[in-house]
Parts: structure tokens; sequence; C-alpha cells
């Protein structure tokens, strides 16, 4: 089994989430990351390093099928490949205090998200969408 955070369009109620992962999650805790995150003007967030909090959600899941899914959607395609993500383990520490080790999609250009991008303050882009 394998966990990842998410903290965009991969989180409930949204539309990646319903597309992905949607009834191929066996469980869903909140959590944080560490980062800085940013609303990008093509409509979706990207985290970079940082040391704000970043609010988002902890999905297990068990299958490696879905993470490949998961890394095409996230334009991820391996190490030292142009990606648009990329795809590392960061300590996540869940709402009951509990740290975990997720596998994280980190924005790749980070002066893109700098530059180009709305800093999202309180690191909730669920919170900053709706």
């Amino acid at each position: 089994m394998e966990k990842i955070f998410v903290y965009g369009s991969l989180r409930q109620d949204f539309w990646n989430h319903d597309k992905v992962l949607k009834n191929r999650v066996r469980h869903i805790q909140n959590g944080t990351i560490k980062g800085k995150l940013y609303h990008l003007p093509a409509g979706y967030p990207a985290v970079i390093r940082g040391t704000d909090e970043v609010h988002g959600e902890v999905m297990t899941i068990n299958q490696d099928k879905l993470l490949r899914s998961l890394d095409f959607l996230e334009g991820y395609f391996g190490e030292g490949e142009d990606n648009l993500y990329i795809r590392t383990k960061h300590k996540t520490i869940l709402d009951d205090g509990t740290e975990e080790w997720c596998w994280v999609y980190t924005y790749a250009n980070e002066e893109e998200a700098k530059n180009k991008g709305k800093y999202i303050s309180s690191g909730d882009w669920k919170k900053f969408v709706k």
C-alpha cells in the first residue's frame, strides 16, 4: 500500500478526485506538509519548497497502476526527465499528530510558481478556490 498527500484537484469534492481516485482509495485522512503553495494561471495549485503549512489529504492506495495513472496526470515521467511535477516522499503530519511519509507531487519549476502564481498564505487550495 502507498500513501499520497494531495493538496489540489485530487482532494475530495474536486474533479480529478472523482476522475482518478473515487472508489479506489482505502482510507483518507487530513494532514499537512511543509512547503509554499501557489495557485497557477492554468487553474491548479503548485507546492514548492518552504516552511509554511500546506493542508491536504492523505490517501491510502493499494494499486501501483493507480500511482502510474497519477504520475501521468501530474506530468511526472521519472527522475531526470522534463517533468511538470516531481513525485517525492515528504514527512506528513496527520490531524492526530502522527507522522507518515507520503508521496507528494511538488512543482518542478519553483521560479515559475513564484513569478506567475498567486501565493496562498493559508496553505489551503480548497478554501482558496471555494
